[in-house]
């Protein structure tokens, strides 16, 4: 519990969104060693500050809850994601592709927000990443950029907010060490769930072999939400709390493979 309450603590300085004093690089730099050394089980929620909670400050939101901190070194911060209940109301289980102006759009924010973290220290593999997935689930878009070594950045983004609330939550960093994911191998870097303008929403997102080419989610509810897979990426969200406690406990999808077969994998950090 010690060890976690530092953590948190070192993650609440290294705040993106703090418009206070400039960043200290070498702090920075410390706090992250500190962080890998510890191998934290990453139970980071997503806090939501408001004018009044503290002066001079904007209100934003923390990375999503559940990441694989001592793997991806970075967390992804902006000013808070608006929309709520209208921008929740348009998601659907099927994603649809980003095009276009509405794709070129959510790419930039998404280089934007990740070259920014950590003091720019990724700002070099951010500039040389690909988009490996672009897609939107009515008025949300959530991109994945990958790089060499095993880099990837992950934003997620209620469009619909005004360009002077807009920000973006994920990860950024470079989980598995450079390792690629074997022919089926499954590699999560995001699970969990974060709670944006009171609602709660749920993300998993990750790495996969060449050979893993669809991924599907079945909910509480029983609906089927379909993954991304795309460029040896994976990503999927839908709205509520029920991935809440993925840290402890693995979440079931069903996998495609390149043959045709399928079975039942387990995502867990």
């Amino acid at each position: 519990m010690k060890n976690s309450q530092n953590i948190d603590t070192l993650l609440r300085s290294m705040d993106a969104a703090d418009q206070g004093a400039d960043p200290d690089r070498h702090r920075v730099q410390a706090d992250l060693e500190k962080i890998l050394r510890s191998h934290p089980i990453a139970e980071v929620l997503v806090e939501k500050k408001t004018p009044t909670s503290r002066p001079g400050r904007r209100r934003r939101t923390l990375a999503l809850g559940a990441l694989a901190l001592a793997a991806t070194l970075g967390l992804l911060v902006g000013p808070v994601l608006s929309g709520g209940d209208p921008a929740f109301a348009t998601w659907t289980a099927e994603p649809g592709a980003l095009t276009g102006s509405e794709r070129d759009n959510a790419v930039s924010g998404c280089v934007r927000s990740s070259k920014g973290v950590g003091d720019g220290m990724f700002a070099s593999d951010v500039a040389a990443a690909e988009v490996a997935i672009a897609e939107k689930r009515g008025a949300w878009t959530t991109v994945v950029l990958a790089g060499a070594d095993g880099f990837e950045a992950t934003c997620t983004t209620d469009s619909t907010a005004p360009w002077f609330k807009r920000g973006s939550f994920g990860s950024v960093g470079k989980p598995g060490n450079g390792r690629k994911p074997g022919a089926r191998e499954m590699r999560t870097t995001q699970l969990g769930t974060g709670v944006i303008a009171d609602n709660p929403l749920s993300m998993a997102s990750g790495q996969v072999g060449p050979e893993v080419v669809a991924m599907t989610y079945t909910s509480v509810a029983g609906e089927k939400i379909t993954a991304t897979v795309s460029k040896g990426q994976f990503a999927f969200w839908l709205p509520g709390g029920e991935l809440t406690n993925s840290s402890d406990e693995a979440v079931p999808v069903e996998v495609t493979y390149t043959d045709d077969t399928t079975e039942i994998r387990y995502l867990s950090l």
